[in-house]
Protein backbone atom coordinates (compact mmCIF):
# COMPACT_ATOMS: atom_id res chain seq x y z
CA UNK A 1 0.00 0.00 0.00
CA UNK A 2 2.61 2.12 0.72
CA UNK A 3 4.44 1.99 -2.43
CA UNK A 4 1.26 2.53 -4.41
CA UNK A 5 0.97 5.77 -2.48
CA UNK A 6 4.41 6.71 -3.48
CA UNK A 7 3.61 5.72 -7.32
CA UNK A 8 0.56 8.39 -6.42
CA UNK A 9 2.64 11.07 -5.25
CA UNK A 10 5.37 11.04 -7.91
CA UNK A 11 2.89 10.59 -10.79
CA UNK A 12 1.13 14.29 -9.39
CA UNK A 13 4.29 15.65 -8.70
CA UNK A 14 5.60 14.98 -12.37
CA UNK A 15 1.93 16.32 -13.83
CA UNK A 16 2.72 19.61 -11.58
CA UNK A 17 6.22 20.03 -13.06
CA UNK A 18 4.65 19.89 -16.87
CA UNK A 19 1.99 22.06 -15.72
CA UNK A 20 4.28 24.45 -14.64
CA UNK A 21 6.85 24.14 -17.63
CA UNK A 22 4.28 24.36 -19.95
CA UNK A 23 3.13 28.02 -18.26
CA UNK A 24 6.23 29.23 -18.23
CA UNK A 25 6.64 28.25 -21.97
CA UNK A 26 3.68 30.05 -23.01
CA UNK A 27 3.73 33.06 -20.42
CA UNK A 28 0.70 33.40 -17.80
CA UNK A 29 -2.24 31.77 -18.46
CA UNK A 30 -4.50 35.15 -18.16
CA UNK A 31 -2.67 35.96 -21.17
CA UNK A 32 -4.73 36.38 -24.80
CA UNK A 33 -2.81 34.75 -27.89
CA UNK A 34 -3.53 36.36 -31.47
CA UNK A 35 -2.70 34.16 -34.32
CA UNK A 36 -2.57 34.74 -37.80
CA UNK A 37 -5.73 32.85 -39.28
CA UNK A 38 -5.58 32.57 -43.41
CA UNK A 39 -9.52 31.77 -43.99
CA UNK A 40 -10.42 29.53 -47.30
CA UNK A 41 -13.30 30.72 -49.44
CA UNK A 42 -15.99 28.26 -47.89
CA UNK A 43 -18.69 29.14 -50.46
CA UNK A 44 -18.67 30.89 -54.18
CA UNK A 45 -21.72 32.72 -54.84
CA UNK A 46 -23.01 31.62 -58.34
CA UNK A 47 -24.27 34.44 -60.92
CA UNK A 48 -27.86 33.78 -59.74
CA UNK A 49 -26.86 34.33 -56.09
CA UNK A 50 -25.12 37.52 -57.14
CA UNK A 51 -27.96 38.99 -58.69
CA UNK A 52 -30.02 38.06 -55.41
CA UNK A 53 -27.84 39.92 -53.29
CA UNK A 54 -27.91 42.86 -55.87
CA UNK A 55 -31.66 43.80 -55.20
CA UNK A 56 -32.31 43.86 -59.48
CA UNK A 57 -35.76 44.47 -59.23
CA UNK A 58 -35.15 47.92 -57.24
CA UNK A 59 -33.22 49.09 -60.30
CA UNK A 60 -35.58 50.77 -61.88
CA UNK A 61 -34.75 54.73 -61.80
CA UNK A 62 -33.32 55.66 -64.88
CA UNK A 63 -30.19 58.27 -64.48
CA UNK A 64 -28.68 58.22 -68.03
CA UNK A 65 -29.59 57.12 -71.86
CA UNK A 66 -27.47 57.21 -75.05
CA UNK A 67 -27.55 56.12 -78.55
CA UNK A 68 -24.37 54.04 -79.24
CA UNK A 69 -23.78 52.79 -82.61
CA UNK A 70 -22.52 48.93 -82.92
CA UNK A 71 -22.73 48.09 -78.90
CA UNK A 72 -22.17 44.80 -78.17
CA UNK A 73 -22.94 43.42 -74.85
CA UNK A 74 -19.51 41.18 -74.58
CA UNK A 75 -17.71 43.70 -75.70
CA UNK A 76 -19.11 46.20 -72.67
CA UNK A 77 -18.57 43.79 -70.58
CA UNK A 78 -14.65 43.24 -71.12
CA UNK A 79 -13.87 46.67 -71.25
CA UNK A 80 -15.49 47.14 -68.18
CA UNK A 81 -13.70 43.88 -66.31
CA UNK A 82 -10.64 44.43 -68.01
CA UNK A 83 -9.62 48.20 -69.90
CA UNK A 84 -11.67 49.97 -67.39
CA UNK A 85 -10.01 52.06 -64.79
CA UNK A 86 -11.78 54.89 -63.09
CA UNK A 87 -10.19 57.25 -59.57
CA UNK A 88 -13.87 57.61 -58.86
CA UNK A 89 -15.40 54.05 -58.43
CA UNK A 90 -14.58 50.44 -59.06
CA UNK A 91 -16.21 47.73 -60.87
CA UNK A 92 -16.59 44.86 -58.50
CA UNK A 93 -18.66 42.68 -60.53
CA UNK A 94 -20.46 42.39 -64.05
CA UNK A 95 -23.26 39.68 -64.85
CA UNK A 96 -24.76 39.14 -68.34
CA UNK A 97 -28.66 38.22 -68.94
CA UNK A 98 -29.95 39.09 -72.48
CA UNK A 99 -29.45 42.02 -73.12
CA UNK A 100 -28.98 43.34 -69.91
CA UNK A 101 -25.73 43.34 -67.78
CA UNK A 102 -25.81 44.28 -63.94
CA UNK A 103 -22.92 46.32 -62.59
CA UNK A 104 -21.68 45.75 -59.01
CA UNK A 105 -19.98 49.00 -58.22
CA UNK A 106 -18.03 50.58 -55.20
CA UNK A 107 -18.27 54.31 -54.94
CA UNK A 108 -17.71 57.07 -52.65
CA UNK A 109 -19.91 59.92 -51.46
CA UNK A 110 -19.41 62.46 -52.54
CA UNK A 111 -18.41 61.42 -55.81
CA UNK A 112 -14.32 62.36 -56.18
CA UNK A 113 -13.87 61.36 -52.59
CA UNK A 114 -11.12 58.99 -51.24
CA UNK A 115 -13.10 56.51 -49.44
CA UNK A 116 -14.90 54.03 -51.60
CA UNK A 117 -17.09 52.51 -49.06
CA UNK A 118 -20.34 52.63 -50.63
CA UNK A 119 -21.72 49.70 -52.59
CA UNK A 120 -24.07 49.69 -55.10
CA UNK A 121 -25.71 47.59 -58.21
CA UNK A 122 -26.74 49.07 -61.97
CA UNK A 123 -27.72 47.55 -64.43
CA UNK A 124 -27.22 48.50 -68.40
CA UNK A 125 -30.10 47.41 -70.88
CA UNK A 126 -29.60 47.32 -74.50
CA UNK A 127 -32.21 48.00 -76.82
CA UNK A 128 -32.12 46.82 -79.92
CA UNK A 129 -34.73 49.20 -82.09
CA UNK A 130 -32.56 52.37 -81.25
CA UNK A 131 -29.37 51.13 -80.34
CA UNK A 132 -30.08 52.66 -77.18
CA UNK A 133 -27.84 52.25 -73.81
CA UNK A 134 -30.01 52.88 -70.25
CA UNK A 135 -28.42 52.79 -67.14
CA UNK A 136 -30.60 52.41 -64.25
CA UNK A 137 -30.39 52.13 -60.47
CA UNK A 138 -32.42 52.38 -57.38
CA UNK A 139 -34.02 55.27 -56.19
CA UNK A 140 -31.93 57.15 -53.89
CA UNK A 141 -33.89 60.11 -51.31
CA UNK A 142 -30.57 62.04 -50.64
CA UNK A 143 -30.03 64.55 -53.36
CA UNK A 144 -25.80 63.64 -52.83
CA UNK A 145 -26.30 59.77 -53.48
CA UNK A 146 -28.18 60.54 -56.76
CA UNK A 147 -25.81 63.01 -58.29
CA UNK A 148 -23.59 60.29 -57.62
CA UNK A 149 -25.14 57.80 -59.07
CA UNK A 150 -25.59 59.83 -62.03
CA UNK A 151 -21.88 61.07 -62.46
CA UNK A 152 -21.37 56.97 -62.05
CA UNK A 153 -24.21 56.18 -65.29
CA UNK A 154 -22.06 58.58 -67.14
CA UNK A 155 -18.77 56.74 -67.06
CA UNK A 156 -20.07 54.02 -67.47
CA UNK A 157 -22.20 54.78 -70.79
CA UNK A 158 -18.83 56.90 -71.68
CA UNK A 159 -16.79 53.55 -71.01
CA UNK A 160 -18.72 51.31 -73.39
CA UNK A 161 -19.60 53.74 -76.30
Amino acid sequence: MEVLGTIISVIGLIVYIIQKVNQSSHGDTNTTYYTDTTYAVVHEFTPQEKLDNMNIDSLNICYKTAGITGFSIEKARLTLLNHYVEKDFYIDDVIIRQNCMYIKVRHSIPYNDGNKCYGAAFSMNFMTVNNGVSVYGSKKINADEEQVFKEIANELITAVA
